[in-house]
Formats: C-alpha cells, sequence, structure tokens
C-alpha cells in the first residue's frame, strides 16, 4: 500500500481560502459595482445642486467634503461575509476540510479581501485628490476626517475598518449556520438593545461631552486601532460558534 502524504497546514489553510475564491463575484466583484453606482448618484446630486447654487451665489468650498456614500461598502462587508460562509461552509466540510481549516482559511480570505478594498480606495482617493474632487472639490472617497489624511491613514483606516466588519459578518454567519434566522434576529435584538443601553448610559451620567472630547482628541490612526482587539473578539467567537453549527441544513 502506498502511504498517503499529510497535508501541510498551510495548504489546508489554502483550500479553506480557495473555497471562497471559487465565485469571486460575490465578494470582489459586486460591491464594487454598487459603490461605482452610489457614486456616480453622488456626482449627479452634486452636479444638480452646484448648477442650482450657480445662480444664487455659489456654493461654500467644503460643501461636497462630507458625503458619506463610501461608508455604504464597509457596512456591505457585513453582509458580504455572511452570505460568503452560509455558501462555502457545507460544501468545505463535505470536501473534508476540518472546522479549524475552514475558518483560519476563510479568516485569510477575509484579511485580503480588506486589504484589496482598502488599497482600491485609497487608489480612487489619490484620482480624487489629483483631479481637485472629480472637479467639484468633492470628497467621496477619502471624505470628513480623512479629507485632509496621509493616504496611508486613509487605507489604514479602510483596512482596519473593513475588518471588523468582515468579522462581524463572520459572527452573523455562524450564527445562521448554527440557529438560523432566529438567531439572527435575535443578534440584531441584541444589537440594538446594546446600543441604545450605551446611549442611555452616558446620557444619564452627562457624559457626553467626555466622550466628544475623547473622540475628538484622538486621531482616526488611533480610532481605526482600538478596533482590532474587537475585530480578535469577533473572530474568536465565530470560532467558536463554527465549531457546532450544523452540517445538514
Amino acid at each position: 500500500m502506498t502511504a498517503i502524504a499529510p497535508v501541510p497546514p498551510g495548504r489546508r489553510i489554502l483550500n479553506g481560502a480557495r473555497v471562497h475564491a471559487a465565485n469571486p463575484f460575490t465578494t470582489l466583484g459586486l460591491p464594487w459595482l454598487i459603490l461605482a453606482a452610489v457614486f456616480a448618484l453622488t456626482y449627479a446630486i452634486w452636479r444638480i445642486i452646484a448648477w442650482a447654487a450657480s445662480s444664487g451665489g455659489g456654493l461654500d468650498d467644503d460643501a461636497f467634503r462630507y458625503a458619506g456614500g463610501v461608508s455604504w461598502i464597509i457596512f456591505y462587508m457585513i453582509a458580504v461575509a455572511a452570505q460568503a460562509m452560509n455558501q462555502t461552509f457545507r460544501f468545505a466540510v463535505g470536501l473534508s476540510q476540518t472546522r479549524r481549516d475552514y475558518f483560519l482559511g476563510t479568516a485569510a480570505y477575509f484579511g485580503g479581501m480588506a486589504l484589496i478594498y482598502g488599497a482600491g480606495i485609497t487608489v480612487l482617493a489619490a484620482v480624487e485628490r489629483a483631479t481637485g474632487g472629480w472637479g467639484m472639490g468633492g470628497a467621496f472617497f477619502a471624505p470628513a476626517f480623512l479629507y485632509d489624511a496621509p493616504l496611508w491613514v486613509v487605507m489604514w483606516s479602510f483596512v482596519g475598518l473593513m475588518l471588523l466588519m468582515l468579522f462581524f459578518g463572520a459572527v452573523a454567519g455562524a450564527i445562521f449556520l448554527r440557529w438560523r434566522a432566529t438567531g439572527l434576529v435575535t443578534l440584531l435584538l441584541a444589537l440594538a438593545a446594546a446600543i441604545v443601553g450605551a446611549v442611555f448610559l452616558i446620557t444619564w451620567a452627562d457624559a457626553w461631552g467626555t466622550v466628544g472630547e475623547l473622540l475628538g482628541g484622538t486621531s482616526v490612526a488611533a480610532l481605526v486601532a482600538w478596533t482590532l482587539p474587537v475585530t480578535a473578539l469577533l473572530g474568536g467567537l465565530a470560532f467558536l460558534l463554527l465549531r457546532r453549527a450544523a452540517v445538514r441544513a
């Protein structure tokens, strides 16, 4: 009999990532198309506003520096991650991948996604700056607090926030795999309760001024760095949930 050589750990993790790459349109194609559509709509609105204001004294220089359209793609990563796991988990386990290898491969794939999207948006932000805000003084890809930030801060911010949303989506996906819609509804209710509770506590303690000073006195890069421990905790929680997720629907 011929002995079967064990598969190296790196190859097993790579196989876990390749499951997601089998259909890259959902994770690496569709979000870009929707972001392009959001940008086109935003630019059209800018043009309409500029045309309407041309007869009334014009616009302020920073009129289009606070567009929030790019934030759409950040929050959309939650749905992308949850959908990717729901589509691939049972298939991967059916191919004899362990849950650990699948999760590590998924985490590596999500990390690659964050880098790709962060780099892509940063390139677009550089083009935006080079063209004077697309000829409108606008800021779509690096708005608000990122408007004057160095490009490395822009990329760091998007990569960090993408990772946070992707691993939150991993938790949502693992919950759906284990408890289906009931689990997702419970997660959303718990999240809403936590947000309302935090708002109540801050208001009760009359601490909004302190919160504002803390956030205002901290750099964007540092604020994003604060999300990394949360991302790590979400990743650990997603793995624990996947360990008991049902293989059969």
